[in-house]
């Protein structure tokens, strides 16, 4: 038995000098190269090929480039202005195409993201920025819509034009925070009045007509873009933290939220842990996936599919990501490898 167990010591330590040598040729192989860019705010991995090696960040240091992800150099570099007049508000990447709003909705800007060139750039309205998203329409993404707190615009993403600007209705009181479009002609914007109600008003994409507008109540919620995310077919989903429940709202429908408790479908909350959730759309021309992540602990993410109205648990993710990101990183990285991966979660 010594025997046996000096020989597997002594070929763990040839397999542990193994993985630590580095030959004469592989000099250079292995390195990191770090260059400061400042702490990343937004991020996007250019997906355009399957073997790219290419992630786009927006920084607080007002920093846009395009890294290496397999040696930490820069391909290329954009620094804009200090302060809050180069804040890089929203990074939004279509095909080649990386579209930023910049200096609280004042600047909007679309960069070409194999060189680095600039697109083009617009001057916008003045106004409170609240959120941007890319709109389909017809299979295709053609737009970005702007929202800021009383307007909202829609531009064409081939030249940065306005299409239409419309003003949004009670603004005063309703805080209108995000946007949602899946293709069928219809700009939904979505906007909370906290512990009260929620407000959508739906837009023609045509002409920036209002089509629909309606309010549901909603007295539990602080905050809308920190609870809810739309899942599917326009399902608007969102966490209650106090009630431990997924609230679900059709936003084509547009009747009462129908509350899940989190127990009903198998799922614990770990104590004191507020709910996170976590969608992807990954073609604005068409609806979001069915599936998503909800963290319900420190280091537990339950990834879970919406069909025919029901809430199914697909799979339970252990505390493996611990090592490798941190905890505002870890559901965005297991969305990327489930919903990416060949073995992963499929479209139902």
């Amino acid at each position: 038995a010594m025997a046996k167990f000096i020989l597997l010591f002594l070929k763990l330590l040839a397999i542990l000098y193994t993985v630590q040598a580095v030959f004469e040729d592989q000099v250079g192989k292995f390195d990191w190269k770090q260059q400061y860019v400042g702490s990343v705010r937004f991020a996007h991995f250019d997906n355009q090929i399957q073997s790219s090696k290419k992630v786009l960040v927006a920084t607080e240091k007002n920093v846009f480039a395009a890294i290496n992800t397999r040696t930490g150099e820069l391909f290329w570099r954009h620094v804009d202005k200090t302060g809050p007049e180069g804040n890089i508000d929203a990074l939004l990447l279509q095909g080649q195409d990386a579209v930023m709003v910049v200096g609280d909705g004042r600047i909007l800007r679309s960069w070409e993201v194999n060189v680095g060139g600039l697109n083009w750039e617009m001057v916008l309205d003045s106004g409170s920025f609240q959120s941007a998203s890319l709109v389909g329409h017809q299979e295709h993404v053609k737009y970005v819509a702007v929202l800021k707190k009383a307007a909202i615009s829609l531009h064409y993403l081939s030249n940065g034009h306005q299409k239409w600007i419309e003003n949004l209705p009670e603004s005063d009181s309703v805080d209108y925070q995000s946007v949602y479009s899946e293709g069928k002609g219809e700009v939904f914007v979505l906007g909370l009045v906290p512990h009260s109600h929620i407000t959508v008003v739906v837009y023609s994409i045509d002409d920036g007509e209002i089509l629909k507008q309606f309010t549901v109540e909603a007295p539990w919620m602080p905050d809308l873009q920190s609870s809810c995310s739309v899942i599917g077919k326009g399902m608007l989903t969102c966490v209650d933290a106090g009630s431990l429940s997924l609230n679900m709202l059709d936003l084509h429908a547009h009747s009462e939220m129908n509350q899940i408790p989190l127990q009903s479908i198998g799922l614990e909350v770990s104590s004191g842990f507020r709910p996170v959730l976590v969608s992807s759309q990954p073609n604005a021309a068409r609806p979001p996936l069915s599936e998503f992540f909800l963290q319900i602990g420190p280091d537990q993410h339950v990834l879970l599919q919406l069909n025919k109205g029901q809430i199914l648990t697909l799979r339970d993710f252990k505390p493996v990501f611990d090592a490798f990101c941190s905890h505002a990183e870890r559901p965005k990285m297991l969305l990327a490898f489930s919903l990416s991966s060949p073995h992963g979660a499929k479209r139902g």
